[in-house]
């Protein structure tokens, strides 16, 4: 999690302070395994003493005395650099799968909060668009009067705080997305998706759409999401992509009408008791076991209908 200069998006995850905490430790690990001094393995160690006692010889005639002692604390000390350095890269990838994982995990509260302040900032803007009536441009709203200016004015600070909203979904939904989730978020973000839900595309008005695709908010655009009560922000990857099934789904119809093909829960019916007739036996599983008693019938098998075996 990069420091953002989005205040909804810092606010959002600051909800969740473990995950900051995760991403300090990983941080921390990543910068102690990179200050840490570059040494040599116990085979580079050993080499090294083997190539100066060589060269001595080749010099000097005479072979060090001391070669098995500098090669046994060569290696000693190899060993040593060698493990605190593996233990170090472990403590990086250990990290950051722990930090990836709290993230994934508590990503829902985060989005769950950027809803929440969605709800506040569209409440807000729903009342202030009540008194702004049909004014469009800040020309009008000047030429409307001293109330319909101050809802204007009110709007336009609320429209900074609808496009950090919308940045910070964006964001939280790349982070704990993969990169083939990533490329399909980024393309359902240009088509306009991820504004709305329960709305089919085609019911939208062209001009709302083409604000969508561009996320070029204007103050327009703010009212109409205040006053549709369809806006929402994504909980989850399959969250949105539920959504954007749901609003590109084809209407299905019959002669009276559309017809409402979404998933609904049937009770289980219930189950018939089971039919026992006059010629039923208990199975007699155990040839060295008296047979067991036959079960009390509970229904009669009916005749037969009559087939044309009955007339030829």
């Amino acid at each position: 999690m990069r420091t953002s200069t989005n205040p909804e998006l810092t606010a959002a995850w600051a909800t969740v302070p473990d995950v900051a905490k995760a991403q300090e430790r990983h941080e921390a690990a990543v910068k102690l395994r990179r200050d840490f001094p570059r040494g040599r393995t116990p085979a580079e160690a050993l080499t090294a003493v083997q190539a100066e006692a060589v060269a001595a010889f080749t010099d000097t005639g005479k072979w060090p005395s001391t070669f098995a002692k500098d090669a046994a604390k060569a290696h000693a000390d190899a060993l040593v650099w060698e493990a605190e350095f593996i233990a170090l890269r472990n403590l990086e990838d250990v990290t950051k799968a722990a930090a990836e994982d709290l993230r994934d995990s508590l990503s829902v509260d985060v989005l769950e909060h950027l809803h929440s302040r969605l709800d506040e900032i569209l409440d807000a803007a729903k009342a202030a668009g009540e008194t702004l009536g049909d004014v469009t441009t800040a020309e009008q709203a000047i030429d409307a009067g001293a109330d319909v200016l101050d809802a204007w004015r009110r709007l336009t600070s609320l429209l900074k705080e609808y496009r950090n909203v919308r940045d910070a979904q964006w964001d939280v939904l790349r982070a704990v997305s993969g990169e083939e989730a990533r490329m399909r978020t980024r393309r359902w973000r240009d088509a306009g998706h991820g504004e709305v839900k329960d709305v089919r595309v085609d019911e939208i008005p062209a001009h709302i759409r083409d604000v969508m695709r561009s996320s070029a908010y204007t103050v327009e655009y703010l009212v109409w999401v205040a006053q549709s009560g369809s806006a929402f922000v994504p909980t989850s990857y399959d969250d949105l992509e539920f959504s954007v099934t749901a609003s590109m789904e084809p209407v299905a119809y019959d002669d009276h009408g559309p017809v409402d093909l979404s998933p609904r829960v049937l009770p289980s019916p219930t189950p018939r008791p089971a039919k026992t007739y006059t010629h039923s036996r208990t199975p007699h599983l155990d040839a060295f076991q008296p047979a067991p008693e036959s079960p009390k019938a509970n229904a009669t098998h009916s005749d037969r209908e009559a087939s044309t075996l009955d007339y030829f």
